[in-house]
């Protein structure tokens, strides 16, 4: 798979876009060298999509890319909602920093 596939699977975990498992899944499988299942492929696609047209529809420049350290602030503002645990926190952190 496309390196922009893998930043894209890592734009959405970073963001809390779609089942963070299932984009966790899909990320190991591809850095395993396997080929990705079409349907995890569409789904993937289909969330970047409906970001990008979300985005667009927010504003009409284009979104910055978000540094390091708001990412990881992000992941840290998720735990303390309880929408992620501290396991997810972990390994998203370690997806995060590898990138």
């Amino acid at each position: 798979m496309s390196d922009d596939f893998v930043k894209n699977i890592k734009t959405l975990l970073a963001s809390g876009k779609g089942d963070a498992k299932r984009l966790m899944e899909i990320l190991d499988f591809v850095k395993q060298s396997n080929p990705v299942y079409m349907s995890d492929y569409k789904y993937v696609q289909n969330l970047i999509s409906d970001e990008s047209s979300n985005t667009k529809m927010e504003s009409a420049d284009a979104r910055p890319e978000i540094k390091l350290e708001d990412q990881i602030a992000l992941l840290r503002m998720r735990l303390a909602e309880g929408k992620i645990t501290i396991a997810e926190f972990r390994e998203l952190k370690k997806t995060i920093i590898e990138s």
